[in-house]
């Protein structure tokens, strides 16, 4: 995997020479050359993809908050912590495309995910939309440990992407069908 980082130092802090002295000595250039043709491409349109992925966001936290099935969506826009981000955002940015959700019962996590027509992976800012079992992919051996955190479980990471809105809508809403169908199942003793 390859990790691309940018680090800027400030002349005029306090630890300026000390941390300028140890990137003397410690950085390695490895940035192909094409990445950075890559890199530079891209970001002529970013502006108008992450505003795209701003509304796309909204889109499906809206459609994920209507569910009598949500317990909890994490995105900024909805959380108590709202006006610690609030500050720090520009006057024409949004919250970002990354949320996270939690159901009331982890057998609908599960169901919802098996149902979602996404792609799945835990990978961050992609054209398209991702979806991961966040905490079973990153804690599984330590489920206990995260649950003391708060970290549930059932919680589905979503990585927004630039599909249309009505896309978006559909897929999650048939996901979304997809544990109420579940649910009349079990209760008829199908399951």
């Amino acid at each position: 995997m390859e990790l691309i980082c940018s680090l800027v130092l400030n002349p005029h802090r306090k630890y300026y020479n000390a941390l300028k002295e140890t990137m003397g000595t410690i950085y390695e250039d490895v940035f192909w050359p094409q990445d950075a043709v890559f890199l530079e491409r891209n970001s002529r349109d970013f502006i108008p993809r992450i505003h795209r992925v701003n509304t796309n966001a909204e889109t499906v936290c809206t459609l994920l908050l209507s569910s009598p099935r949500v317990k909890r969506v994490f995105y900024p826009k909805h959380n108590p912590s709202r006006h610690y981000y609030d500050p720090f955002r520009t006057s024409e940015g949004g919250y970002g495309g990354l949320l996270s959700v939690v159901f009331h019962d982890d057998e609908h996590a599960i169901w919802f995910y098996d149902a979602i027509e996404t792609a799945k992976g835990p990978s961050l800012g992609t054209n398209f939309t991702l979806t991961s079992p966040y905490t079973i992919l990153a804690h599984y051996g330590e489920l206990e440990w995260a649950k003391q955190f708060g970290v549930e479980r059932g919680l589905v990471r979503i990585s927004v992407g630039l599909e249309d809105k009505e896309t978006l809508s559909r897929v999650f809403g048939k996901a979304l069908e997809a544990i109420e169908e579940k649910v009349k199942e079990k209760e008829n003793g199908k399951e």
